[in-house]
């Protein structure tokens, strides 16, 4: 299992390095240019001339021809040093060091709400699939993986918040305030998770083994958590490992509707202002993370199904 886990690590570093590249191209043909915007704010009503957005075109770097400039910021990556912002004049790491925070509390919050809310309601939607709550379930799954965030998120708001007046309406102010933006980031997660695990158990369940062990006499739920939920476990896993990458573009949406004062909102803000290295390591990290995430997927596989001989390179799922 050791070398197939190296020979995947190999794997993601091209899969890395072409991912920077991409992000690279497509952000620095974006459209606008930013020498050009901020050339503009400082002349302040004044127009800039040619000559001003040839000077900020050389303070940031943006003269140099292009691979140029992919080479040095590819060298900074590999060593940490992201750049500076155009905004702010100031490191990137230094800019998203202060947005990293509320960042992770707001997805650790969402994993937290879909683990403890997905896993049950597929367990007891596997196990009651004959009965009329079996219903319910489906209509709510259906509900949760069609609702579009944003939507969502204003009817919450308007509820819980104008009306109800029992959570506050925006911002970062304490627990309450996590309540609603976690709310929103879990919920279609929490609806596909639950339903897939719905139907991993309803396969498994026809299984020999778990016949013979409730011939043995062991009750539903024992028969379930003991022997059926690791066995259907690994279709949750593997989009567990996809879940990140999801959160993290929900999370962009839902930051700027709660105005929670994460990476995703400072994502939004530096399109707008053009602030290109901003844009650029904060896609990357999302890369980043996806990566990781499936690398842990194809870790645990063969930690909960032996059968699964990664060693061989047969990955029989």
């Amino acid at each position: 299992m050791a070398r197939y886990l190296a020979r995947r690590l190999l794997v993601a570093i091209p899969t890395l390095l072409a991912l920077s590249f991409l992000i690279f191209v497509l952000v620095s043909n974006a459209p606008g240019d930013p020498a050009e915007e901020y050339a503009r704010k400082r002349a302040g009503s004044q127009q800039p001339t040619p000559q001003d957005i040839k000077d900020v075109q050389l303070e940031l770097g943006l003269d140099r021809p292009f691979f140029v400039q992919y080479g040095s910021w590819l060298k900074g990556m590999v060593t940490g040093d992201l750049g500076q912002s155009f905004a702010k004049r100031i490191p990137v790491y230094d800019v998203m060091r202060d947005r990293l925070g509320p960042t992770l509390e707001l997805t650790f919050a969402s994993v937290l709400l879909i683990m403890m809310v997905g896993l049950p309601l597929g367990v007891m939607a596997a196990m009651f699939h004959r009965h009329w709550s079996d219903q319910i379930f489906r209509i709510f799954a259906l509900f949760g993986a069609s609702i579009p965030g944003f939507f969502l998120a204003y009817v919450l708001i308007i509820q819980l918040a104008t009306e109800l007046k029992l959570l506050p309406v925006a911002g970062r102010q304490g627990l309450p305030s996590l309540i609603m933006p976690a709310i929103v980031v879990a919920l279609t997660p929490v609806a596909v998770l639950s339903r897939l695990l719905r139907a991993s158990l309803l396969e498994v369940f026809t299984e020999d083994y778990i016949r013979t062990a409730k011939s043995k006499g062991l009750g539903s739920l024992s028969v379930v958590l003991r022997h059926g939920l690791r066995n259907a476990s690994i279709p949750v896993v593997t989009y567990a490992g996809t879940v990140l990458g999801a959160l993290l573009e929900g999370v962009v949406v839902t930051e700027f509707i709660f105005a929670w004062p994460g990476l995703g909102l400072l994502t939004l803000e530096a399109i707008s202002q053009r602030d290109y290295p901003v844009i650029q390591a904060a896609v990357l990290m999302s890369g980043i993370i996806y990566l990781a995430g499936s690398f842990a997927v194809d870790a645990l596989y063969g930690v909960l199904d032996p059968r699964i001989r990664l060693e061989a390179g047969l990955e029989r799922i």
